[in-house]
């Protein structure tokens, strides 16, 4: 009897431990998949680059000519208008040419006043040796109708051969006077011809050695520097007494608008590719106590970004620092 209930205890054990082990191997086959991380969005970052305002229309102009700068009459900052004369530059070739070219059109005027007066004696001489040839010509006229009537006579013996004689020669020297009076007359025209003729010359050469002087008065005036255009003087390169083509056609930078500005910056490379043109921005002007603006990315190049903004608020200068703010996206 006791060897009975050995038994059963045995197969007792033996069964809790077999289902032991079947449960084990149970909840190791259903065990749970792992969880999957989360991905989390991109939050936005607002970054601040700092650079200097710039004018988004600017116009270089230099000298036109060879020469050193003799002087500035203007520097930056300065409001100008178009046509003013912002800088001199020395040039004793083009001083000399203009003086001579001057010179010249004095002397031209004096050759063209003389013979404007020898043509006006020359038409008074001529006038008289046309009255001259005119009374001739009369005295020609009453010796002919003397002579014809003395022959006449003569034909008929009622006057004395001596008397008929006498006007024939009265006839000739009246003939005589009267070629001499009117070859000195054609003379007379011949020489208001000619000195019409040297007036057209000299005429002439006024006019060309005026428009010499012009020419030369631009080329001087070529030696000034003018502003092509109106507006605020922004840069100038170059020193008096150096070379003009040290500065090239930087010599002055104009801003024709001082409303249109922008601000070049360089963001971070692992910035750049989260700006785009179009994006909003935040202009700050650090020498004005920090006025914010809108502004708004103008273009992107190269490693660098152009924001641009309107200069609503006075006082705005080109250099002044500003900070810009961009929301990357």
């Amino acid at each position: 009897m006791r060897g009975k209930w050995v038994f059963i205890s045995i197969l007792a054990v033996a069964a809790g431990v077999g289902g032991g082990a079947l449960s084990l191997r149970f909840h190791r086959a259903v065990a749970p998949p792992p969880r999957r991380a989360e991905v989390l969005p991109l939050r936005s970052q607002v970054i601040t680059l700092i650079g200097n305002v710039r004018p988004q229309h600017i116009t270089s102009v230099g000298a036109a000519v060879e020469g050193n700068i003799e002087t500035f009459l203007a520097d930056v900052g300065d409001e100008v208008f178009a046509g003013q004369t912002l800088a001199r530059i020395s040039s004793a070739v083009l001083e000399s040419t203009r003086e001579q070219a001057a010179s010249e059109v004095e002397r031209t005027r004096d050759q063209v006043t003389r013979a404007e007066s020898s043509v006006g004696v020359l038409r008074l001489e001529a006038a008289k040796a046309d009255a001259d040839a005119q009374r001739a010509r009369m005295d020609v006229d009453r010796a002919q109708k003397a002579f014809e009537r003395q022959a006449t006579l003569h034909e008929a013996g009622a006057t004395p051969r001596l008397v008929y004689e006498k006007s024939q020669q009265e006839l000739d020297a009246a003939r005589r006077v009267f070629e001499a009076m009117d070859k000195s007359a054609h003379g007379a025209h011949e020489a208001v011809e000619g000195a019409l003729e040297q007036l057209e010359i000299v005429k002439k050469a006024l006019t060309e050695r005026t428009q010499a002087v012009d020419q030369a008065q631009v080329a001087f005036q070529g030696a000034e520097v003018h502003a092509p255009v109106a507006g605020t003087i922004v840069a100038r390169r170059g020193e008096p007494g150096r070379s003009a083509a040290e500065a090239g056609d930087q010599m002055f930078q104009i801003a024709s608008d001082m409303y249109a500005l922008e601000v070049p910056v360089q963001p971070q490379p692992q910035d750049l590719p989260r700006i785009h043109p179009g994006q909003q921005a935040t202009v700050l002007l650090l020498d004005l106590g920090g006025a914010g603006l809108p502004g708004t990315v103008k273009e992107i190049r190269d490693s660098g970004a152009t924001v641009e903004f309107a200069g609503t608020v006075p006082g705005i200068k080109s250099g002044m620092r500003a900070e810009v703010r961009l929301k990357l996206e």
